[in-house]
């Protein structure tokens, strides 16, 4: 562990890979991997970068970008292929103190413009297929500038913005989310002593604010990362069985796809540990992969089987805000998220904004270091997220007496039906966990003659595609009708790839419009 790293003072995630790379025990240890080679901007071709490569090359194109005026806390878009380019954009950037602003590669090219032009970004690095220069109608980049000349290094302060990131944009124009210095580091000094091995595969979109995050962690304890920007399930397990990785870090999306593959025909002996942030996964296939690999115990002793990390967080909190790990024998599922980490307050409030008791569902709400300063150009969205000095996650759940909380739904998802109201996450658990021909599957609400008349609609992608979806639909009304539940009107089946974003969240808003007129 690179403790001489992290005792540095005014140390965070604005300056974090600059010191890294002057750091011995850092520098000598930590070494990216890349699944696609990188051409730099002079010219030379990387399928690695050692800390102080990094440094070297991120100077350079610092360089570049003060030489043509970028100075701090201005705002620089960077929207281009899934690539480390995003990373060396970071540093680069933050070394000038400018902001980068990242942009998902997916992003259709009109909500990409309109997103830059909300966080008044000054300049814009992309690529023409992508996004063309007179479409942003500013400063463009289509590689990294290179420059030669001396350039002034920022002192960033713990409240100096580091990062604008993107949220999943499942409601329409992704949100820009501010992250400062000292709050985007917080949770990962905080949790430097966890064990993750010394080679982590990050499966996580190099554009995302997470990735970043769990760059600088894996950076801080000297290990070795593979970036893998080929997320297709059969390329990801050949990746894990060559690289042998001891964790390996994405999202929901990339674990469900992973369990669609035979997964006997890999191997996946180095693996300990799974660690998935965003939304909380499902019981079926977090069974599947702790099936796998092994794990020492808190005995010492190993074990046949492996750990998966179920972290449960948003963009807006550059950390998740709980951790439920999962061993081969747990059976704490049905939609738990666990305690928050020890520095998040947690509660839970009404529709008035008052604290509910346990077992009641609710808005869920938090404070800590690590939550965003705000929607970057957007104070109004920001206050209207902020209650009783609380962030409000845009979730629902509830604590049972023993203080561990239950996700049930996102606020937006929930659907009130003439016979009542039924939260879409935690009934999609339940049948998974009853259904095994069905791999996987989203309910929604669709509008019916008037208000509180929704009815449900379920697409499910199914295991087998000759199942009778009329029977189907029967056996699982017998089963909501057992929990006191309304019942589904309309069943459809989905591939795992239709309607969902940038960041493999379902698009339940798109598909209630879309599936409108088939409930």
């Amino acid at each position: 562990m690179t403790t001489d790293l992290l005792e540095l003072d005014g140390l965070g995630a604005g300056n974090f890979f600059r010191l890294a790379a002057a750091s011995a025990s850092a520098a000598a240890k930590s070494v990216i991997v890349l699944d696609r080679p990188y051409r730099d901007p002079a010219g030379g071709v990387h399928n690695e970068l050692t800390l102080a490569e990094l440094d070297e090359l991120t100077d350079r194109v610092a360089s570049g970008f003060y030489r043509d005026g970028i100075r701090p806390k201005d705002p620089v878009a960077v929207f281009v292929a899934e690539s480390v380019r995003y990373l060396v954009h970071y540093i680069a950037l933050t070394k000038i103190g400018a902001i980068p602003v990242f942009l998902n590669s997916q992003l259709a090219p009109d909500i990409a413009a309109r997103f830059i032009s909300n966080v008044g970004a000054v300049a814009v690095v992309s690529d023409a297929d992508r996004l063309t220069e007179d479409r942003v109608g500013l400063p463009y980049y289509a590689q990294e500038p290179y420059g030669t000349e001396p350039f002034k290094v920022f002192t960033h302060q713990d409240s100096d913005p580091a990062l604008i990131a993107h949220t999943s944009g499942t409601t329409g124009v992704p949100k820009a989310v501010q992250f400062n210095h000292g709050g985007f580091f917080y949770g990962i000094k905080r949790q430097i002593k966890a064990d993750l091995g010394s080679r982590i595969l990050s499966v996580l979109p190099q554009s995302h604010g997470s990735a970043i995050s769990v760059l600088m962690s894996s950076v801080a304890r000297g290990a070795t990362v593979l970036l893998a920007t080929d997320r297709e399930p059969h390329s990801l397990a050949a990746a894990i069985q060559v690289f042998r990785p001891h964790l390996v870090a994405g999202f929901p999306k990339t674990f469900v796809d992973l369990c669609r593959i035979d997964l006997d025909s890999y191997d996946f002996g180095s693996v300990s540990r799974w660690m998935s942030t965003g939304d909380a996964n499902h019981e079926r296939h977090i069974r599947k992969l702790v099936k796998l690999g092994n794990h020492i115990d808190r005995d010492g002793v190993r074990r046949p089987g492996s750990l998966f990390i179920d972290n449960f967080g948003s963009s807006e909190f550059g950390f998740a805000m709980f951790r439920t790990v999962h061993t081969p024998t747990s059976n704490r599922y049905g939609r738990c998220i666990g305690k928050p980490f020890a520095w998040v307050d947690v509660q839970i409030f009404d529709a008035d904004d008052e604290p509910v008791p346990p077992m009641t569902v609710g808005r869920l709400a938090l404070k800590s270091p690590t939550v965003t300063a705000g929607y970057w150009n957007n104070s109004v969205l920001s206050e209207k997220n902020r209650v009783r000095g609380y962030w409000l996650t845009g979730d629902l759940a509830y604590r049972d007496e023993d203080g561990l909380v239950y996700h049930v739904d996102r606020t937006t998802d929930r659907i009130v039906t003439r016979q009542g109201v039924i939260y879409s996450t935690q009934t999609e658990e339940l049948i998974l966990r009853r259904f095994p021909e069905v791999f996987d599957c989203t309910l929604v609400g669709t509008e019916g003659a008037g208000k509180g008349e929704e009815k449900l609609v379920l697409t499910v992608d199914l295991a087998d595609p000759d199942i009778d979806l009329v029977d189907l639909r029967g056996r699982i009304n017998t089963l909501l009708a057992q929990e006191g539940q309304p019942l589904v009107q309309t069943i459809l089946a989905k591939s795992g790839e239709e309607h969902v974003g940038i960041t493999g969240k379902a698009l339940k808003r798109t598909m209630r419009t879309v599936y409108a007129d088939k409930s």
